[in-house]
């Protein structure tokens, strides 16, 4: 709820994805608002004794841990897929901006968000190039995004500047701006990286919220055993 209302006030560079950002956030607000609802139903059948309602609570904790269980499967057996398909996807977006600076010194055919994406996206995974670090770009020269001191707004604004419009000079680099220095791992070998850690990460907070669930499903089922034997 904080980040919802907070959100472009602690990330400002995310406002433009504004309506798909939202949604998340509401549907995750969504889901732990049921997840609390549903605490209660088993509290308050557990205190009350009402086996109506911990049959409620017992079905649909149940279902959660199945969905997880599938989450935590699908998250092992179909890793190297997703992985594939997001390199895949970053790979031709990155050709396509080498592709096109290199084709024509002024008027590149290429749109701003398409080459503030590409920069961005090396600026916030501290990479350069889809692997070998900033030579996949030439010998010599590199996007502005492979600079730790990458400024988004002023890069953006050169773009959109209509006396000189989008030109190799403005997508490639020879040198970093004051004294900036150059990212040497490649995007790929960093995403994957990242990606390994903290799916690793998610992966131990989904087992102990199952074992958690798991517990919570067998309290359920004593509460009812006594209320039944009694």
């Amino acid at each position: 709820g904080i980040f919802y209302t907070k959100q472009f006030d602690m990330f400002p560079e995310l406002e433009e994805y504004s309506t798909s950002i939202t949604s998340v956030l509401i549907a995750m607000l969504i889901i732990g608002g049921l997840l609390v609802l549903i605490g209660i139903i088993g509290c308050f059948g557990a205190c009350t004794g009402k086996s109506g309602l911990l049959n409620v609570y017992f079905v649909v904790v149940l279902i959660f841990v199945i969905l997880q269980i599938v989450v935590i499967v699908l998250a092992v057996v179909k890793k190297s897929d997703f992985e594939k398909a997001a390199t895949d996807q970053a790979t031709q977006l990155f050709d396509e901006y080498k592709t096109k600076a290199d084709a024509s010194p002024a008027d590149v055919d290429i749109s701003v968000e398409k080459a503030v994406g590409v920069n961005l996206a090396q600026f916030t995974f501290e990479c350069c190039g889809v692997d070998t670090g900033a030579s996949w770009w030439g010998t010599s020269q590199f996007t502005p995004g492979c600079c730790d001191n990458f400024d988004r707004k002023t890069f953006e604004t050169s773009l959109g500047d209509d006396q000189g419009g989008i030109t190799k000079a403005k997508l490639l680099i020879s040198a970093c701006p004051d004294s900036g220095e150059v990212y040497k791992v490649g995007c790929k070998e960093q995403v994957t990286s990242m990606a390994s850690e903290f799916s690793t990460i998610i992966i131990i907070v989904v087992v102990v919220l199952i074992l958690f669930e798991i517990v919570c499903l067998a309290a359920a089922c004593v509460s009812k055993k006594r209320d039944l034997v009694a």
